[in-house]
């Protein structure tokens, strides 16, 4: 059975992911989603459909969000999702599922699994209120860990309710979501480049919204920010900053994914 998985990934954990189901599934076929934006429309044509995703303020990021309004699914397609976080999906899974009903087509099956913290930025006292609320965060396992029982799901065309955190933190969550993403934008005019910045042009070519221009050896910010980091973590110079990041936190990416794999534009 041909499976088509359009993934979004900044910092590598979701293409790792994508990467590994497509193997233990074969005739899989691996499409970016910041490299399908072009089209108008985009046609899918495989019996199963996967999309895989980070999570971003509890909820799906934007660039995610604009890819489910351009594509066109079939109700006799299988839809599996997988919402990859540090620790709290929120009700991510929910809302695509709401998101593929206004299409006209239901998502059989979604999984959030924990991945590694792709974000530098300091917590708020919302995302500790979240997390104090989130009863479920411990529970939820590793891709590793969990993807036989995924393979395993998709093979056998499994369906499920989608996986989330505990309601008073999915609550929270969804109503801070929308603003949050809003909020992403802009985040860009607090972008600090630090002096080591040698203009490899690296982060123009890695930015999924395109948000990113190299003017006089400099990186120059559009401000349509996804705050995905990718321009950040794969920066060979690590930098790209900004004022509220915790500095207790390594620079960090996917350890088995290279940079030419995340590449946008050449």
């Amino acid at each position: 059975m041909k499976t088509t998985i359009y993934y979004f990934s900044a910092t590598g954990n979701s293409l790792n992911i994508a990467r590994n189901i497509a193997t233990e599934l074969g005739d899989t076929e691996l499409v970016s989603i910041a490299r399908s934006l072009e089209p108008e429309s985009i046609e899918t044509q495989a019996e199963r459909i996967g999309l895989i995703f980070p999570v971003f303020a509890w909820g799906i990021p934007g660039i995610v969000v604009d890819f489910i309004a351009k594509v066109n699914l079939k109700n006799k397609q299988y839809i599996f999702a997988i919402a990859t976080c540090v620790a709290i999906p929120g009700n991510t899974l929910t809302e695509l599922k709401k998101l593929l009903k206004q299409k006209k087509v239901n998502l059989d099956a979604s999984f959030a699994v924990r991945s590694g913290r792709s974000s530098l930025m300091k917590l708020n006292m919302l995302d500790k209120i979240i997390k104090i609320l989130d009863s479920q965060r411990k529970k939820i396992k590793t891709d590793n860990v969990r993807l036989n029982e995924l393979v395993l799901a998709i093979k056998n065309l499994i369906k499920n309710k989608p996986e989330t955190s505990s309601w008073p933190a999915n609550i929270f969550g969804s109503m801070f979501h929308e603003m949050a993403l809003k909020s992403f934008r802009s985040i860009d005019t607090s972008f600090i480049i630090r002096d080591n910045c040698k203009g490899c042009g690296n982060c123009a070519k890695l930015c999924p919204r395109g948000n990113i221009k190299i003017e006089n050896g400099r990186p120059v910010f559009l401000h349509n920010c996804e705050l995905c980091h990718a321009c950040i973590q794969w920066c060979p110079n690590f930098a790209i900053r900004h004022p509220n990041f915790d500095t207790t936190l390594p620079q960090y990416h996917n350890p088995v994914i290279r940079m030419s794999d995340m590449m946008i534009s050449a």
